[in-house]
């Protein structure tokens, strides 16, 4: 129970840095700037040109949705911390009194990048996410198998990205496009290093139970290897499962649901190919 605790209170300091972080990265670059990176913080962004509905206010109509369609599939304690995360990011970025940093396009979209990844990249290691085109993406995975979860974000984040073109002018969505890269490669970085796919090794008495959650939560494909406990010589089960980094958290959170004494250990995939990842062309 202390152990569950300490870990909670862990994930809520992650997440309220991240929080902080992240809207400070909406606040003082990207907004006052009108530099588009993607998401629904971007739609937010273009609707408020026209409609006048604040940044916050956008995503928080769109990601509401979202997060009552899939909650069951994320797990309550994760979509709950996920749900309040988004909500407060939301509130963050129409209500934090800051004045912009600057107004030279490329250092907001260069500053802006590096702050929204840090602070991402934080709120994923408190095991929660702020919905978005993520979310979004993996709905329509659901829905459409044929359209891969990475396929989706590409094409979501893309045509947001696109539209700031025609809403604010071309050049922001170049420095958009800057934004969306460096913020990309921090979040690698600060969840899991510059790698953004591992290779997790289970070892586990409950193989079955961890492999079933694993293949109908995150569809992702488990493999079983025969193997031998040397000191009992018994025989085992050892799963491979090869994720991205969106994915790291909830996979440790299905496998230690299941069998908290499970041995876990990962290594990081320099090269991906195959179904969920890239494709050997």
């Amino acid at each position: 129970m202390k152990e569950k605790l300490r870990q909670e209170i862990k994930n809520a300091a992650l997440i309220t840095l991240g929080l902080l972080i992240g809207a400070l990265a909406y606040k003082m670059y990207l907004i006052p700037n009108q530099v588009v990176s993607g998401g629904f913080t971007g739609i937010g962004q273009l609707l408020n040109r026209f409609t006048g509905l604040s940044v916050g206010t956008v995503n928080v109509l769109l990601n509401v949705p979202l997060f009552l369609v899939s909650m069951k599939s994320m797990g309550m304690p994760f979509g709950i911390r996920s749900l309040l995360a988004m909500l407060a990011l939301s509130a963050l970025i129409d209500l934090l009194p800051l004045p912009p940093a600057t107004d030279d396009l490329l250092l907001a979209a260069v500053y802006g990048g590096v702050t929204m990844g840090i602070g991402f990249g934080l709120i994923l290691r408190g095991s929660a996410t702020t919905g978005g085109t993520d979310m979004l993406a993996a709905l329509i995975h659901r829905l459409f198998p044929q359209v891969r979860v990475s396929i989706g974000i590409f094409l979501i984040d893309g045509l947001v990205i696109v539209a700031s073109a025609f809403v604010f002018e071309p050049q922001s969505a170049m420095y958009g496009l800057i934004s969306a890269f460096i913020a990309n490669v921090l979040v690698d970085v600060v969840l899991e290093g510059p790698n953004a796919a591992h290779a997790y090794f289970i070892v586990s008495d409950k193989s079955d139970a961890i492999a079933e959650r694993i293949m109908a939560e995150m569809d992702r494909g488990v493999t079983a290897l025969n193997a031998m406990g040397m000191y009992k010589k018994t025989e085992k089960r050892v799963l491979l499962c090869v994720v991205n980094r969106f994915q790291t958290m909830v996979l440790r959170r299905i496998v230690f649901a299941v069998d908290p004494s499970a041995f876990v250990f990962s290594t990081r995939a320099n090269e991906v190919l195959g179904e969920g990842f890239s494709t050997y062309n």
